[in-house]
């Protein structure tokens, strides 16, 4: 790395941790100068302070959480990259079907949970069935921009080296779309986690989104920040596994045959 480049990395932190501290600044400042009720938010200070007792009490409600969030996720991804996949083969399917599945990534799927709540009632099928529509729907659209990356020529050497078809899905056809269906699973993550919380605030019982919704009811506002930011800090932990999964796939462009 040179002089420069390292220069400017550490630029770029500073300014970070720069926003960050004056983000702070102004939160403290807007309840001691009285802009905010305290009964609405809580200082910097309390929020941490609750964060050991939130972190155990909430440790039920996580577990339930993130079980219903990797169902939802490996449903919804599964079904897009079975779906996409047959759809995207045939020229009349896709151009018949595509339109359907690129509108549902614009339909407001809150609109639907009335509908699943009547038909799945308000048990854990519910969370996971919303969880899995809003993961399918980004992820079947990247599936078939995945596989516009499969180009003819590599399918035509692979064939002409006599490789069969399970081998040439496995050795062409695989490699050449998982850099975008990696960062297609980063939006079906985002969306198959808020799809679960959605839901959880709603009409759980149990739950991240459940418990805080209790927190906010019950007025326990440091609780409920400190709720707040550890599920932030798990949210971001998953979203920057599944970022550093996509960029080392998207070096992964040639095809080893």
């Amino acid at each position: 790395m040179s002089a420069a480049s390292s220069s400017a990395t550490r630029t770029v932190i500073a300014i970070r941790l720069a926003c960050g501290v004056l983000a702070l600044l102004a939160w403290d400042l807007s309840l001691r100068l009285g802009l905010i009720d305290p009964l609405f938010l809580a200082t910097p200070l309390q929020t941490f302070q609750a964060l050991p007792k939130t972190a155990v009490a909430s440790l039920p409600h996580i577990a339930v959480s993130f079980l219903s969030f990797f169902q939802a996720l490996a449903l919804g991804v599964g079904a897009a990259v079975v779906v996409g996949y047959l759809v995207n083969t045939s020229t009349y399917a896709s151009r018949m079907f595509m339109p359907i599945f690129q509108a549902g990534v614009t339909l407001p799927k809150v609109t639907l949970l009335p509908v699943l709540v009547l038909w799945l009632g308000i048990e854990k099928t519910t969370i996971i069935t919303y969880g899995a529509l809003s993961a399918f729907f980004p992820m079947i659209v990247n599936v078939a921009a995945a596989m516009q990356e499969v180009k003819p020529n590599q399918i035509t050497l692979a064939r002409s080296l006599g490789l069969s078809r399970a081998a040439i899905m496995r050795k062409a056809v695989i490699p050449a779309m998982l850099p975008v269906l990696a960062s297609g699973l980063f939006y079906a993550c985002n969306a198959a986690m808020m799809g679960v919380f959605i839901v959880e605030l709603a009409v759980a019982r149990v739950g991240v989104g459940a418990y805080v919704h209790d927190l906010a009811v019950t007025f326990r506002t440091p609780e409920l920040y400190a709720a707040v930011v550890l599920t932030s800090l798990m949210t971001i932990a998953i979203n920057l596994a599944i970022w550093y999964a996509a960029r080392h796939l998207s070096k992964w462009r040639t095809v080893d045959i």
